[in-house]
């Protein structure tokens, strides 16, 4: 049932999304740990192991039907899956061609994406607790991105800002969709796999040969567990949050990433990273106790 309540969210949306948020945190160390360099397979793959396992669970797991949607494309999820494929697409573009930090950064700014987009087109009325949290969260984000001294690949950017736009989009309209949620990140990544192909007149292709068992190993896990699970989380979120909320928690990422990076790859995140990390994820524990405060005294 559709959250009817002035409040932008309720408690257990915000803890679902806050989850979802930090497993999909994992998903930049899996995508460097797979070592290809062609951006587009790894796109095609991951597309591949995410419909894969969502189309299992719902002939096997009738009970999940409910939750997960249907595994193909309807009138009413078009939008939604048009919008986490162009995301998911872009996503690994930016990822695999530029620094982690710069990408996440950019990515960061969903949230503002959302309420824009929310408020002008759709008339969505934004509490003001809610845009704080979400500017102070930019403004962690502005301490991790002062720490860098390097310069940015411009084209990985455009492919952030990109992914920052089409999040956010995807998920207004799957805010809208009345029926389960939770697969169309993975619809939108098997949508985003034919499109490769389609483009590349096949030739993505003839990179299969060359991976080797390993890199499997990484693909599968990122694609058929860590992405679907995220993602559903969040795009699950939106039926009980805000899909401003919902991309506030996108900036989990930010902030946990470095972490995961330092204890997996050895690459130790700035002070300035860690600092903003600490921004974000008070934003976001602050914003979660606001909701669980506001239902308290509803």
């Amino acid at each position: 049932m559709r959250q009817s309540s002035p409040v932008n969210g309720t408690f257990t949306g915000t803890l679902i999304g806050i989850l979802g948020g930090v497993i999909l945190s994992t998903d930049s160390v899996f995508i460097r740990l797979m070592s290809v360099e062609d951006s587009w397979l790894i796109v095609l793959l991951r597309g591949l192991f995410m419909w894969a396992l969502v189309a299992m669970l719902y002939l096997f797991w009738p009970a999940s039907r409910s939750t997960l949607g249907v595994p193909w494309i309807t009138r009413k999820n078009a939008l939604s899956t048009l919008f986490f494929c162009i995301a998911s697409a872009c996503f690994v573009n930016a990822l695999n061609r530029g620094s982690i930090a710069t990408v996440l950064v950019i990515i960061s700014s969903t949230p503002f994406v959302s309420a824009l987009i929310s408020r002008i087109f759709f008339r969505v009325r934004i509490d003001k607790p809610l845009m704080l949290a979400a500017l102070a969260g930019m403004a962690g984000v502005g301490v991790v991105m002062s720490g860098r001294s390097t310069g940015h690949d411009p084209v990985a950017n455009y492919f952030a800002l990109a992914t920052a736009v089409s999040m956010a989009l995807a998920f207004i309209f799957a805010s809208k969709v009345e029926s389960g949620t939770v697969g169309l990140p993975s619809l939108g990544g098997i949508l985003a796999s034919f499109c490769v192909v389609i483009f590349s007149g096949g030739s993505v292709l003839h990179g299969l040969p060359a991976l080797a068992g390993e890199q499997w190993l990484w693909i599968a896990l990122e694609g058929a567990v860590i992405m679907p699970l995220a993602m559903g989380l969040i795009t699950m979120s939106t039926r009980l949050v805000s899909p401003v909320n919902a991309g506030l928690f996108l900036l989990l990422e930010t902030a946990l990433a470095p972490l995961w990076i330092s204890l997996f790859l050895n690459e130790d995140p700035a002070p300035s990273a860690v600092a903003g990390g600490v921004i974000i994820v008070l934003a976001v524990v602050s914003q979660t106790w606001w909701v669980k405060r506001r239902i308290a005294q509803a």
